[in-house]
């Protein structure tokens, strides 16, 4: 891709979902920014972290290993496979699933509303609930509702040519 920067070689490259003034030099990577740009929506939910090790809380650095083939694709086999964990639905007593399409397609359907478009789910919908092209009040609550896993995200990014094969520390905190 034309617009992707030029990333010093490292063994770690650090995830800034809040800096402003990160840059691709010094090893610290601006992954709301890359994924604005990439989907049209920037990524900084910790609930993707959360996809990725369910123990994660606030606070919290997370190490994305992605330098290996084996990891990589890996990573990229799992993100184009069609099947999204919903959630555990406790009247059926199952887990519920989303089949036919990926997590960054089901995540890029989730919008927010406008003058144009009405909310069509609540703050907090039930978490079986199937969000496809769901419409939230505010961005708060549409990142809150289903966020793709990072490392999936990631492995997408360096697939399309926008990261570096790598290891990388996602920092979070509020």
């Amino acid at each position: 891709m034309p617009d992707a920067p030029e990333y010093t070689p490292r063994s770690i490259y650090t995830l800034e979902p809040h800096a402003d003034l990160v840059t691709a030099e010094n090893g610290y990577i601006p992954i709301e920014a890359i994924t604005e740009r990439v989907y049209g929506k920037p990524y900084s939910s910790l609930r993707g972290c959360q996809r990725d090790d369910e123990h994660i809380g606030n606070d919290s650095v997370k190490l994305y290993e992605l330098t290996s083939d084996e990891d990589y694709l890996q990573a990229l086999d799992d993100l184009d496979g069609a099947k999204i964990y919903l959630g555990w639905d406790s009247r059926t007593g199952e887990s519920a699933f989303k089949t036919g399409m990926t997590e960054l397609d089901y995540w890029l359907s989730i919008r927010v509303a406008d003058e144009n478009t009405p909310a069509t789910v609540g703050a907090n919908p039930p978490a079986t609930q199937d969000l496809e092209n769901a419409v939230f009040e505010d961005r708060f609550f549409a990142d809150r509702a289903f966020s793709p896993s990072l490392r999936l995200v990631l492995a997408d990014l360096i697939r399309r040519g926008m990261l570096p094969r790598g290891h990388y520390l996602f920092r979070h905190w509020w």
